[in-house]
């Protein structure tokens, strides 16, 4: 019988507890999954035994006096481990590539993450192995370890162990054995790889592991006294050597190895502060609805005050009806987070699975999440239980019907906070806008062309055939394009008696490169077709001629170089994402290299694909064709920007949802609380326009109260995200208008269908209510 009262009650306001039902459904499954995400990102590395032992290694940046790498010379470790008893080991790590790979007979260009480490590494760390143990690992130079996924590919059902993998790179092959399987592990680690090669000699990034008793502190302290002992990465130039925690260096955003993942904090705060909102979002509306609830049920429970039932006898039945629909929600939110996990998965860059959803910490967290949200819930219906009881209700002449429901401030932040999140997509996607159509000094419609190392004889063939088509304008041997890749020099001269060094950066490329990329000279000349590599000149960009002041460079050696001269200098062309200003940098001519920059014809770019398909199957046919646009290339530089307006449109979306059905619960409340009203009204000649003003009004208000209340938050963090980046767009006023205007409308569109169905009855009709 009481299982039956229950379930009549829920259906009474079935419309409140369905959108109950939906907002706890989808504020419990995303601070479910953002939990896990920032847990799991918390934990990284935790599951090897001597993580808090392990230190990366890292040593000053030649290229800069202030600041340090996370690179050390050969023999630097090899000194420190021999020399400072606080030193129990030392693993060594790098990365190679492979541009093919042969195995069971079968060709791949899948571009594995190939790490090259110390013979040591799977006794140094925990990564789990399969068949073997990490002393007996290495049975050849050649020996390599591959892991379980990548064997399936290469090898299917067959045993890997003791079969063959051929290595092509840079016309480089190399024939290796497999000795080992490891499973990559199911919690967070910043080492990436899926082979292993080893070699104990090389300059390369370093973990070092230091005895249970010593403080790294006290070491980098002896680190830095013997910084002229230890090898540094230029000889002849002592440098200092300094320890990272290892559960530090993951959240390092200055690595830039593929085979070392790495995390800004700031995701984690954006996580944190995403999923906050929204379960804030979602409990606000639960609760602006449990109240109305509760007003609804007024008369019932004066009726079972009077009839000797207890305040706690009523919260705890109201408490029911609240856990079967918390009940409900978290078994929907578990089937909502399985569904979303992909797609937050490819917006946070991290690998969130069902199987860890469902182990046994994430479920004690969701639980511990609902725990607090009942406790949270039955002290709100105790409180409002003592609010709502009033023996007058009972009398005939109660006026229950002059008791307006207005929104509650409950509501206030939920619009507040739909306002904040516009704002910053509006923001987000002004700036990404900003960045596609900012000139960066380059053509961006140039078409790259990677060829082979091993091909790299091939070059000047491809583009004499290139050149010979009526629709590729002009095309230019290089090493890389200017967003693609280049190198730093240390270079160091003499001024007045003081010895000064800059660290600009280099590229190189042929007579066309120049005219091929669209770079501006603003002085001296180009490279012409005669030009040899004996002549050794070269073009400085603006900010290179800038750090000489008053000189003409133009026509003499480049400083700190022995034979480079200056023949032109150039504008200022964007080579790193815009979140850094253009640095020093100077272009070096060179007819080789073994990447084409293919201009074509204004209009053509589809037809000068083509020729190059044709080009690259003529010359290279066992090989896929690698090409991508510049504008391809600067758009992934900032691909995180994209993940941005995703994320946050992904929690816009949700936030406005969750307000919407809440405003529309209370607007149908409102319009049946006012009924009486509204016949009234209607009969002393109010016309609907009136009507819906009247009923409205209310809703305007608070959203303009919100609004204000957003905008100086919004306005802050717009201002504190675009300070990332050093070429930026403007935080508009229009911004703030838009914001506004949108929130008022998916206000009024939310209220006035219920308002315009009040308005419209037959007054008639509406009075009956009385």
């Amino acid at each position: 019988m009481r299982i039956k009262l229950l379930f009549r009650n829920l259906f009474r306001q079935k419309l409140n507890n369905i959108v109950i039902i939906v907002s706890l459904t989808i504020g419990l499954a995303c601070v479910n999954l953002i939990s896990t995400f920032i847990i799991r990102e918390l934990n990284t590395d935790k599951f090897h035994k001597d993580y808090d032992r392990i230190y990366a290694l890292k040593s000053d940046d030649p290229f800069s006096g202030k600041k340090v790498m996370y690179y050390c010379k050969n023999g630097s470790a090899e000194y420190i481990k021999e020399n400072f008893s606080q030193v129990e080991d030392f693993c060594r790590v790098g990365h190679i590539s492979a541009e093919k790979i042969t195995a069971n007979n079968n060709e791949f260009f899948d571009n594995p993450i190939i790490m090259i480490a110390s013979k040591n590494f799977f006794s140094f760390f925990d990564y789990q192995l399969l068949n073997n143990t990490p002393d007996n690992l290495i049975k050849t130079e050649n020996s390599l370890i591959i892991s379980k996924e990548l064997a399936e590919k290469y090898f299917g059902n067959t045993n890997p162990i003791g079969q063959n993998i051929i290595l092509e790179n840079q016309a480089k092959k190399e024939d290796l054995v497999v000795t080992g399987l490891f499973e990559k592990p199911e919690e967070n680690t910043q080492l990436k790889f899926d082979i292993i090669r080893f070699s104990d000699k090389m300059d390369s990034r370093c973990y070092i592991k230091l005895t249970p008793e010593s403080d790294y502190k006290t070491l980098e302290n002896i680190l830095h006294k013997n910084g002229d002992k230890i090898p540094s990465l230029f000889t002849g130039i002592p440098g200092k050597y300094y320890l990272e925690p290892f559960e530090k260096t993951y959240f390092e955003t200055s690595r830039l190895s593929i085979i070392e993942a790495c995390r800004d904090k700031n995701d984690l705060l954006i996580a944190s502060i995403i999923g906050l909102i929204i379960i804030i979002v979602a409990l606000f509306n639960y609760f602006g609805l449990l109240n109305i609830s509760l007003l609804e049920k007024t008369k019932s429970f004066s009726i079972q005050r009077i009839n000797g039932s207890s305040r706690l006898n009523i919260a705890m039945s109201v408490m029911l009806e609240n856990i079967l629909l918390f009940t409900t929600s978290v078994i929907l939110s578990l089937f909502l987070v399985i569904w979303i996990a992909p797609l937050f998965n490819k917006l946070t860059s991290t690998n969130i699975t069902p199987l860890l959803l469902l182990q046994s910490k994430q479920i004690l967290i969701l639980l511990t999440h609902v725990t607090f949200f009942l406790t949270i819930t039955f002290l709100f219906i105790l409180f409002r239980i003592k609010k709502v009881f009033n023996t007058k209700i009972l009398k005939s002449n109660f006026n229950q019907t002059a008791k307006r429901i207005q929104l509650p401030a409950f509501n206030i932040f939920q619009l507040a906070t739909s306002v904040v999140l516009i704002i910053c997509s509006t923001v987000i996607l002004k700036q990404i806008k900003y960045i596609s159509d900012k000139p960066i000094g380059l053509n961006k419609d140039v078409i790259e062309v990677k060829i082979p190392e091993q091909y790299a004889n091939k070059t000047s063939i491809i583009k004499e055939e290139l050149q010979s088509y009526p629709f590729i304008n002009q095309v230019s041997i290089t090493q890389a394009s200017p967003l693609q890749g280049h190198f730093m020099l240390l270079l160091q001269y003499n001024e007045e008696g003081k010895e000064k060094k800059y660290t600009p950066a280099c590229f190189s490329g042929d007579e066309n490169y120049i005219s091929t990329l669209n770079i501006e000279l603003i002085k001296g000349e180009n490279f012409h077709p005669t030009q040899t590599t004996d002549d050794r000149p070269c073009i400085i960009n603006e900010s290179l001629a800038n750090l000489f002041p008053g000189q003409n460079l133009i026509g003499k050696l480049l400083p700190g170089t022995k034979s480079d001269i200056v023949v032109g200098i150039a504008k200022d062309f964007n080579f790193t994402d815009l979140k850094r200003i253009i640095e020093p940098a100077y272009i070096s001519y060179s007819a080789k290299g073994n990447h084409l920059l293919v201009e074509a014809k204004q209009g053509q770019s589809k037809q000068a694909r083509e020729l190059i398909e044709k080009a690259w199957g003529n010359n290279i046919p066992d090989y896929p064709l690698n090409i991508e646009t510049i504008e391809e290339r600067f758009e992934w530089k900032h691909r995180e920007n994209q993940n941005y307006i995703r994320l946050i449109g992904s929690c816009s979306f949700i936030s406005i949802f969750l307000s919407v059905i809440g405003l529309f619960v209370i607007s149908l409340r409102s319009c049946q609380y006012r009924t009486k009203e509204i016949g009234v009204r209607k009969v002393n000649g109010a016309k609907t326009r009136e009507i819906l003003t009247m009923l409205n009004s209310d809703f305007i208000k608070w959203v303009v109260i919100a609004f204000v209340i957003s905008a100086p938050v919004a306005w802050y963090a717009m201002n504190k995200w675009l300070e990332n980046f050093a070429y930026k767009t403007n935080l508009s006023w229009w911004i703030f208008v838009f914001a506004g205007i949108i929130s008022v409308a998916i206000t009024l569109i939310t209220v006035s269908w219920q308002s315009m169905r009040a308005a419209n009855k037959n007054p008639v009709e509406t009075l009956r209510y009385e």
